[in-house]
């Protein structure tokens, strides 16, 4: 597997976690669809961020912000 996808899959989930979810795919993909302004992602797709199978495009990486603590993962 690409180390780039695993090292971010890991931030991914650090970052969850330090948010109070739980790293799993049906949180990320209802709490980055309530946010993210473009086409919606799926659950299929969030399930290979986590697992360090995929990387979501450069528009994804950054959501746009809603709170005053804008992350970037």
């Amino acid at each position: 597997m690409n180390d780039e996808k695993i090292l971010f899959s890991q931030r991914l989930i650090a970052a969850m976690k330090a948010q109070g979810y739980k790293p799993q795919a049906s949180v990320l993909e209802r709490e980055f669809n309530l946010r993210y302004l473009g086409k919606s992602v799926t659950l299929q797709g969030v399930r290979k961020w986590l697992l360090g199978l995929s990387m979501p495009s450069n528009d994804k990486i950054i959501t746009p912000p809603q709170e005053k603590n804008r992350q970037q993962i």
